[in-house]
């Protein structure tokens, strides 16, 4: 019996350590479980989170079907957005470009591009130059009055020395053809461009000044066809009109005046220059200081035409 006990007492100690073992073997398994939970509750949470990110713009880029977009969608928006702003900034800037062009049209310059103020009229004299020019010349200096001379050529080379005078005083010069016959005149475009070439050249050798203004008898309607009017325009002539008329050829006296006077108050063409026609007869130098004063009295300038301005055409 005693050796007995003397072996239990042996066996005991053994039997002790090994249950100490088990139990920090427990308690290292136990603690790397409760690790191992909380790293991956961290982990499912941090996933869901990405995920939640990660789909809220997917939801905001889905297409017209209601799937997403699918491809590089960041790429074209920017390309979307900077075409946008192009063209925006492009009508902005035609915009801009327009209010400039309105901001021109306040300054007096008005459609036909002709930088007068409504008080300004243009008298144009037609069928000269012939022996009463230099009367006309003497009256317009008078009041510092400039006028436009629409002259024929058989009168050019008759009266070369008036020519001379009308350039010299400041005033313009253009072409008026040379039969001032309908029946020659009109019956092409060839006689047409042929009567002002020839009447072009007859006042560049007198003046040494190639006008390119024209007026046609009796005016350009009815007798201009739209062929005959391209057919002056290629040759780079400006063919002028008038829209006050005085009307002087068919007065014995001074009617004609009160004539202009009365469509000058009621003009109309608030876009044209005010073109007077008015001729080299008696009868109108005979009046013509009375039609200045009353001009002058009503604060008109009196100006010559030019290459530059937009003609007025019927």
């Amino acid at each position: 019996m005693g050796r007995q006990r003397k072996k239990r007492k042996w066996i005991k100690p053994i039997e002790l350590g090994g249950l100490a073992g088990v139990i920090v073997l427990l308690l290292i398994l136990s603690t790397s479980w409760v690790l191992d939970i909380g790293e991956a509750k961290i982990s499912k949470e941090t996933t869901t989170q990405q995920n939640a990110v990660q789909e809220e713009p997917s939801e905001k880029e889905e297409g017209e079907s209601g799937q997403p977009v699918v491809g590089d969608d960041s790429d074209t928006q920017e390309e979307e957005q900077e075409a946008n702003f192009s063209e925006a900034e492009s009508v902005k800037d035609d915009n801009y470009y327009e209010e400039v062009e309105i901001e021109d049209h306040s300054t007096n310059v008005n459609e036909q591009g002709n930088f007068e103020d409504e008080k300004t009229v243009y008298i144009t004299f037609d069928d000269g130059p012939n022996e009463n020019t230099g009367a006309i010349l003497k009256v317009l200096n008078q009041y510092g009055a400039k006028a436009s001379f629409f002259m024929l050529e058989p009168n050019m080379k008759k009266h070369s020395e008036a020519v001379r005078q009308i350039v010299e005083e400041g005033h313009s010069v253009g072409l008026h053809g040379v039969t001032h016959d309908v029946s020659e005149v009109y019956q092409s475009s060839e006689s047409v461009v042929g009567e002002m070439l020839t009447a072009q050249s007859t006042l560049e050798s007198i003046t040494g000044i190639r006008s390119e203004l024209i007026r046609v008898p009796y005016g350009s309607v009815p007798n201009m066809k739209p062929e005959y009017l391209k057919a002056v325009k290629r040759e780079g002539f400006r063919l002028w009109d008038w829209n006050v008329d005085s009307e002087d050829w068919k007065f014995h006296s001074g009617e004609y005046v009160q004539n202009v006077m009365d469509q000058l108050a009621s003009y109309s063409y608030e876009n044209q220059p005010k073109v007077i026609l008015i001729h080299e007869k008696p009868t109108t130098l005979a009046y013509l200081d009375s039609l200045l004063k009353k001009l002058k009295d009503q604060g008109y300038n009196m100006k010559t035409l030019t290459e530059e301005m937009d003609p007025v055409a019927f």
